[in-house]
C-alpha cells in the first residue's frame, strides 16, 4: 500500500514539473517570434537615400562602411544599421530610415 501511494506522489510531481517545463517552452517560443529581423545587406544595397547621406557626412568621409544591417521591426519599421570602419576594435554604428535620416538613440 505504502508503495502504491508513494508511486501515485512521484508520478503526480513528475506531471506537474512537464507540464511547467512546456508551458516555459511555449512562451519562450512567443518571446522569439516577437523580436526585429535583422538581414546582413552589402553596403552596396543600403537605399540610394542612405547612400547619398553617407557620402555627404564630411565625418564620414574617411571611413569606409564595414558592414551593413537591415533591421525589420515587429510593427515592420525598417531602419538600416551602418558600421564605419573607423581604425580602431570597434566600429563606428550609424542608424538611418528608408529616407537617409539619421536615428539618434
Amino acid at each position: 500500500m505504502k508503495k502504491t501511494v508513494l508511486m501515485s506522489a512521484m508520478m503526480m510531481a513528475g506531471l506537474s514539473l512537464a507540464v511547467r517545463a512546456t508551458a516555459d517552452v511555449s512562451r519562450a517560443l512567443t518571446e522569439v517570434s516577437m523580436q526585429e529581423e535583422q538581414i546582413q545587406i552589402k553596403p552596396d544595397d543600403l537605399p540610394t537615400p542612405v547612400k547619398q547621406t553617407i557620402a555627404s557626412d564630411e565625418t564620414l568621409k574617411e571611413y569606409p562602411v564595414a558592414e551593413a544591417w537591415q533591421i525589420k521591426s515587429v510593427s515592420g519599421k525598417v531602419t538600416y544599421k551602418v558600421g564605419f570602419d573607423n581604425g580602431t576594435a570597434d566600429k563606428l554604428w550609424k542608424t538611418y530610415d528608408p529616407q537617409g535620416k539619421e536615428i539618434t538613440e
